[in-house]
């Protein structure tokens, strides 16, 4: 095909509504786009077709037809009606045909839909609302006074008070909180040999926290977590705003194996260690951990201490259930789990090895809860899992964690004991119970 179009940015920006989208968010969108060539005749879509994409023609003419004969047109890529989708309608109300060679590019509309709802939440925070005539507000270079020239966002609700230093305290006492920012720059004094030492509740001075009204850049760490990724969207500001920011120090311990957990994390700055009597992984920003104990009403099963100054994130008990514990969790009665697993999902048996040996679903694998960070390259991506257990709470556990390292996965809602009838048993073994 001559003059055949290049997919950059620039083309992107003609793009309706993808015209909307900030540059940082189309140069992160360029690489997912998939271009397609098709010949005269070639489908482009059928009706009733659910794709979930968004279809824009670059190149070429295409005919759209309903088989009810309400819409029969052709529509050219030279037209300002390809600006937009192709039939933006799921299910799709028409066919769309090739009527000369054509090119074309698709979106997945999950990611278009990401994309959109990051960049209006950035805007939304980063833009205050105009004022009524007559209100002044703070001068930029005179944080005391106001002028009358300048408007004033609406007046926002006193901020929470900001729990510092010892982010999970172990014996759930209050502990010193007070809600002032703190400069990027600021840093603990160091103890002893020019090193710093981890701080007990007891011992903790306060720290102050940036406030997450105040400093905005975190945001963008936060959009490549893939919990916050598969979430409803309506659930994500309210989830950000109660979202406190902490302050940590080298050698803090975030959480302590064996306590109990009442906390969500995400580090948004500095690096973190994960240890069970060995190291077993490294946190760097945009790392979120704490949600096993969470999921599963167990102990937390390691420790996390910081490596370096830094900042977290974190989502209380009552906050991360509403917010992002079940709008994240798919639940499948055995019914459902059945059909599924005859479409090819794949059971994840997530008890001890000796639970599996002694029954489990046919073809299922086993990774223990507590193995499956470390083994969790053992997945296809492209396999759906359904997770399950004895009750079903370590499994909400192990999905959750799949799911944000991007693993399409459900839970068998009740555990393998509502499939009894369907278990493979092994004689003179014994069971273990959540």
């Amino acid at each position: 095909m001559s003059n055949e179009p290049v997919l950059d940015i620039e083309r992107l920006r003609q793009l309706e509504p993808l015209a909307n989208l900030s540059g940082q968010r189309l140069q992160e969108l360029l690489p997912l786009a998939e271009v397609e060539r098709l010949e005269v005749g070639m489908s482009l879509f059928r009706e009733g077709d659910i794709d979930n994409q968004t279809v824009y023609l670059l190149a070429g003419d295409v005919q759209l037809v309903a088989s009810d004969g309400k819409t029969d047109r052709v529509v050219s890529a030279r037209a300002p009606e390809a600006r937009h989708p192709l039939d933006d309608s799921q299910p799709r109300h028409v066919s769309a045909t090739a009527i000369t060679p054509v090119v074309l590019v698709r979106f997945d509309n999950n990611v278009l839909e990401y994309m959109m709802m990051w960049d209006q939440l950035a805007v939304s925070e980063a833009t205050p609302d105009p004022a009524p005539a007559g209100v002044r507000m703070p001068s930029p270079d005179r944080p005391g006074t106001r002028t009358a020239a300048s408007p004033r966002p609406h007046p926002a609700p006193p901020p929470r008070a900001k729990t510092v230093l010892s982010p999970e305290p172990a014996s759930g006492a209050a502990v010193a909180a007070q809600a002032e920012p703190v400069s990027a720059s600021s840093a603990p004094a160091p103890v002893g040999n020019g090193g710093t030492q981890a701080t007990s509740e007891a011992q903790a001075t306060p720290a102050r926290a940036t406030l997450p009204g105040e400093d905005r850049s975190w945001i963008r760490k936060m959009k490549h977590i893939m919990a916050f990724k598969a979430m409803p969207p309506a659930n994500l500001k309210p989830l950000l705003e109660r979202m406190e920011s902490i302050r940590v120090r080298k050698g803090e311990n975030l959480i302590e194996q064996g306590k109990s957990g009442d906390y969500y994390y995400v580090l948004t700055e500095g690096e973190a260690r994960v240890t069970r009597m060995v190291e077993l992984a490294m946190l760097k920003p945009g790392s979120s951990f704490g949600e096993e104990a969470l999921l599963s009403g167990s102990v937390r099963n390691a420790s996390v201490s910081m490596l370096t100054d830094g900042v977290v994130m974190r989502l209380s008990r009552e906050d991360f259930n509403e917010l992002l514990k079940e709008p994240l969790l798919s639940r499948l009665a055995p019914e459902e789990a059945r059909l599924r697993e005859a479409k090819g999902a794949r059971w994840l048996d997530v008890r001890h090895a000796r639970e599996y040996h002694h029954s489990h679903l046919p073809g299922a694998i086993n990774i223990p809860l507590h193995e499956l960070r470390l083994r969790m390259d053992e997945l296809d991506k492209a396999t759906p899992y359904i997770c399950y257990c004895g009750t079903g709470r370590r499994s909400s556990a192990a999905a959750f964690l799949l799911a944000q390292n991007g693993f399409e996965v459900s839970v068998l809602n009740g555990g393998v004991r509502v499939m009894a009838q369907d278990l493979r048993r092994a004689e003179g073994r014994g069971t273990r119970d959540e």
